[in-house]
């Protein structure tokens, strides 16, 4: 099995490129799940949970989000706007 580092939270939905905000997974589970948000179990795997889940919460509308999840915060759960 080969390993990767991967964002929590990814990149692409505007995460940062923290410690706290990467985790090593399988390369082949990384490449699968894509850029998505991440759930309650994903964001336990940082070393800061309770930091990564209140960056997502507070950044969680900017406009760069992909559509898929543009509406969505932490856990992919709607947002109140």
């Amino acid at each position: 099995m080969r390993k990767e580092k991967d964002h929590i939270w990814p990149k692409a939905e505007g995460g940062p490129n923290e410690k706290w905000n990467i985790r090593e997974i399988d390369r082949l589970e990384n490449r699968r799940k894509g850029a998505e948000m991440p759930s309650v179990d994903n964001v336990l795997d940082s070393s800061d949970p309770a930091r990564l889940a209140a960056e997502i919460d507070r950044r969680s509308l900017k406009g760069f989000k992909h559509s898929r999840n543009r509406d969505r915060g932490f856990r992919g759960l709607p947002r109140y706007r």
